[in-house]
Formats: structure tokens, sequence, C-alpha cells
């Protein structure tokens, strides 16, 4: 490419634009009804979908189910892949914190109901056991790509986004997959390129890196988002949009952000939460959207989350705020 071709390459003319926008919008009309769903009743209803090049954020302490939250979403998007018949388009989950092993075992018990956490320490029957394994040949059918960390390989180095960058550009040249969406586990511990920033610093370049990869696989990235411990000190603890910690870029650049609050962690058992008229019990998981753009924000509402097989639902006694 040229010196001029490059200086030219963010320069759009009047019929660019003009050409550009309406391509983009006849091709959303024309794929209105294959949006990306969590099917999540409440939350899909509430949420508009999630669209190619979005940056999607999902806020919450450590320990509050964002991990959890994003692995369910993730195995949701599989399942409307695998019913359009879809052959090119994949789920990418990327994680610097679960191992490989452990995300599989989440998928595996969603499918079949035994308990993870019995599992991973291998307190299982061998009737489970048996059903572990017709569920992991179902996984192996899943269009769903893990990068990050396994038991069983050796990796040398830092993972980057530059390096997720990379690994995906492979996997579409070698294997003729692209992402249909990608999540990325979670952002304040993503690796930085340059080890001598300040950790706002690193946080903020990573937060850019992960739109422009967005961009590049023209696919929506949701990414956790570790909250700080101000939120504790609160009697309603669900994080708002600036509560995640070194991320004011997030308040600028996302274009969704989603909370989330497992108030067993925090809250008495039986205590009532005013704001979604529950109570709390061990399946109670409070969600919010903090922040969509092009579209009403501030609605909260109570969730069913099924901790142990990682499963969520609408909360059937719960409200939604508008």
């Amino acid at each position: 490419m040229s010196t001029d071709a490059k200086a030219l390459r963010g320069v759009y003319t009047p019929n660019d634009v003009a050409t550009y926008t309406m391509e983009i919008v006849d091709k959303r009309s024309a794929e209105r009804g294959l949006a990306l769903r969590t099917s999540i009743g409440r939350l899909d209803y509430a949420m508009r979908p999630v669209l190619p090049g979005e940056m999607v954020f999902v806020t919450a302490f450590t320990g509050n189910g964002k991990t959890a939250f994003m692995q369910y979403w993730a195995r949701q998007v599989v399942r409307q892949l695998q019913e359009r018949a879809t052959m090119d388009e994949i789920v990418v989950y990327i994680t610097w914190e679960t191992l490989v092993e452990e995300l599989g075992l989440y998928d595996l018990c969603g499918v079949t109901g035994i308990d993870a956490g019995s599992a991973w320490y291998g307190d299982v029957t061998q009737e489970e056991v048996t059903q572990l394994r017709v569920a992991a040949m179902k996984r192996a059918a899943m269009p769903l790509w893990i990068v990050g960390d396994s038991l069983k390989r050796r990796r040398t180095g830092s993972l980057t986004m530059e390096d997720v960058s990379e690994s995906l550009r492979v996997v579409e040249q070698e294997h003729g997959l692209k992402p249909a969406i990608i999540f990325v586990d979670y952002i304040q511990i993503v690796p930085p390129l340059n080890q001598r920033d300040d950790m706002r610093v690193q946080v903020l370049k990573n937060v850019d890196l992960i739109r422009q990869l967005a961009r590049d696989c023209g696919a929506p990235i949701i990414a956790g988002c570790q909250a700080g411990r101000q939120v504790l000190a609160r009697d309603f603890k669900l994080p708002e949009v600036g509560d995640g910690q070194e991320t004011s870029r997030i308040e600028q650049n996302a274009d969704k952000v989603l909370a989330l609050w497992y108030p067993c962690n925090s809250e008495p058992i039986g205590s009532h939460v005013e704001e979604v008229s529950a109570i709390v019990d061990e399946r109670l998981m409070i969600m919010g959207i903090r922040k969509q753009r092009h579209a009403p924000s501030g609605q909260i509402f109570a969730l069913d989350f099924d901790a142990p097989r990682n499963t969520f639902a609408s909360w059937d006694s719960g409200v939604v705020l508008e």
C-alpha cells in the first residue's frame, strides 16, 4: 500500500458515509431476528441486542457472578448458532483466570445438572461420570472455543490482547471460522503490553485494544470488569457504571454496561431487598442495565441463579424497575 493510500485509509467521502450507513441499516434490518440474546426473558426484553463491533461490560465485585454470567451467556449463543446450523461462526471465550478444564466442566454440568463443585473434586457416582462423558461428546461438537490456560498444555509468556488478536486471525485463516461473539474474562487481569505502565494506564490501553478487536472481528465483545470495594459500603450493592476498578474509559467507550450483585454473599439469608421486592436466598441474583447506547438504561431486576449448575433465569417474584 502506498504512503498516500495509507494516509487516506481513515478518510471517508460523503458518498462513502451514505453508502456504508445504508449498508449497515439494510443488514441489521434483514438480520433483526438473528440477534444474539441471553435467553433470560426479562433481560432480553430490557436490553437491546448486542451488535457487531459493540463493547459490553459486565461489572461485579469479586465473587458476585460476572464470570458465571458470561459463561452462561456464551452457552446460550452457542445454542443459537447450532439452531441456525451456522458452520462458519464460533463463540470465543478468553480467560486469564479460569482453567480450560474448569470452564469445560461448567459446560458439562450445565447440560447434566450435576453439581460442578462436586464434579471438580471427583465427588461423583459412576452413573454421573457416564452422564458427564456423554455431555463431553456433545461439548466436543459445540462451536465454543476457549483461549487461556490448561493443565494439559504449557504456554510460555503472558497472553496479551495483541496475542489474542493474532490467535483469532490464525483461527480464521486456517479453519475458516469467525467469532460471532467474544467474551473477555476479565479486563483488570489482561496482561499489559508495557509492564512499566501503572494500573490505570494498563487498563485504559487494554480497553482500547478490546474495542479495536471488536471492530476488526466484526463481533461484539463482552468483557468482565471488577468493581471496587466501595460498593460494599452501600445498602444496595449493585455497582454503578463508574464503579469498575481503574476503568474510567468504560464510562466513555462502553456501548452497554451490565451490573451484578449476589446478595447472599453480603446480606443475611431471609432479608428483604426492597428495590426488587425479593427475599435473599442462595438463588437470588440482582442485575442492572447501567448504560445502553441509543436505548433506555437504569432497569433493575432479579434473576434466578443456580450456582452449582451455572444457570440463570428470570425471577418469578421479581419486578422490573424502569
